[in-house]
């Protein structure tokens, strides 16, 4: 249950709902919810406040007047993670499929351990036979900030993710803002226009299709092959 799935002691959204609350009776809960999702299911609407975050600043090293300094925590509604974890659920099988089998991450069973075993194979095998080898290394700097959303709603049917779903997650979308805790207080709201929502628990599923997408787009090259 989508429910049972949400971690506790995290820190309430914006509407101060935490997921110990949500708990406390998984009956009463799940009913309260289950209208609740059946509107958003049919009108394709989400409520405000789930497109709404709060920022928190969490330092790091160096000097603190200075923003790249500081790791950014987004504060999330519980209740709208519930629904997003019932999104993810029911899309996540249709859309892994597609998906190659050598793309490890943000997927169930798979590690990057794999990919560094494969790599130090290669490695060793190219010394050994004397083979020229490149390997290109990509960092994705701020990468949910910098994401394309159009590709997701244009690349929908080759995931097979049904079109209400994209659309109710368009939704979840359109008008994301955030404001920063600061000195105990909140700033006034920054709209985000692009990139999806850190701490959203469809985000690093959302980033996994953008970057699959851009690979499948690149040109094919050869690897090494024995025999």
């Amino acid at each position: 249950m989508a429910v049972r799935q949400i971690k506790n002691g995290k820190a309430a959204g914006p509407d101060n709902i935490l997921a110990e609350a949500l708990k406390s009776d998984i009956e009463a809960t799940t009913n309260m919810l289950h209208l609740l999702f059946k509107k958003i299911w049919e009108e394709e609407q989400v409520p405000m406040d789930w497109k709404e975050g709060h920022l928190v600043k969490i330092p790091k090293k160096g000097g603190l007047s200075k923003c790249e300094n500081y790791r950014r925590i987004t504060l999330l509604s519980v209740p709208g993670k519930v629904f997003n974890r019932v999104l993810l659920n029911r899309m996540k099988d249709a859309a892994d499929a597609r998906l190659r089998d050598q793309e490890a991450g943000f997927r169930k069973d798979r590690s990057f351990t794999d990919q560094i075993a494969t790599l130090r194979i290669i490695v060793e095998q190219s010394t050994e036979w004397n083979w020229s080898l490149y390997v290109n290394f990509i960092d994705y700097e701020k990468a949910f900030d910098n994401v394309d959303r159009r590709p997701l709603w244009e690349r929908r049917r080759h995931y097979r993710v049904p079109e209400k779903i994209v659309d109710i997650i368009r939704n979840l979308c359109d008008g994301l803002q955030c404001e920063v805790v600061h000195g105990g207080q909140l700033t006034d709201a920054f709209q985000l226009g692009t990139g999806v929502k850190q701490g959203c628990l469809l985000s690093p599923f959302l980033f996994l299709l953008v970057v699959h997408d851009d690979r499948q787009a690149r040109p094919p090259c050869r690897g090494i092959s024995n025999g």
